[in-house]
């Protein structure tokens, strides 16, 4: 379960080298939605699609309501139940605090991990978001913020391809 639980956090922090508006990719200035790949390709468990979302301008509510609508590729899988939403959120010194309906609360264990970090890779495009907290129905989902860097303290990056 620990060497699961290394590669998926492996996987994780290459995507958010990839993926990041932040990070000058190819695709700079939209922003990355993150989604499961239907099919693991190099142990990623975790993907980005493009939305119709510019970093610098949207909003943490269109950002959201992107990733709760799921994927528009049929290669990828949405992490967050159907019908989650975006009860409301709270923005206070570069923390993002978004309080989902209680449908999230069903998520649990590696699942729970990969929907959060999905979200925080998600927001932490926006200006000014540094790290994110997670609540359903008001009780927080986890006891820190979470942030993009969290992922890189179990290792570098490794190989992705895309399609």
């Amino acid at each position: 379960m620990k060497q699961h639980c290394r590669w998926l956090i492996l996987s994780m922090a290459c995507l958010l080298l990839l993926g990041a508006c932040k990070g000058g990719d190819s695709k700079k200035g939209q922003l990355q939605l993150y989604f499961a790949p239907i099919e693991l390709k190099g142990g990623a468990s975790l993907m980005s699609e493009t939305s119709d979302l510019q970093c610098e301008t949207a909003t943490v509510s269109e950002a959201m309501e992107a990733l709760l609508a799921g994927p528009r590729s049929e290669h990828l899988n949405r992490l967050i139940p159907s019908g989650v939403e975006l009860l409301d959120y709270a923005e206070k010194s570069g923390c993002v605090t978004v309080n989902l309906s209680e449908r999230y609360g069903g998520l649990s264990d590696v699942r729970l991990t990969i929907a959060n970090y999905s979200i925080v890779l998600t927001l932490c495009q926006l200006p000014d978001v540094e790290c994110v907290r997670i609540a359903v129905d008001g009780v927080p989902v986890t006891e820190e913020a979470l942030r993009p860097n969290d992922l890189m303290q179990s290792g570098g990056p490794a190989a992705l391809e895309e399609d």
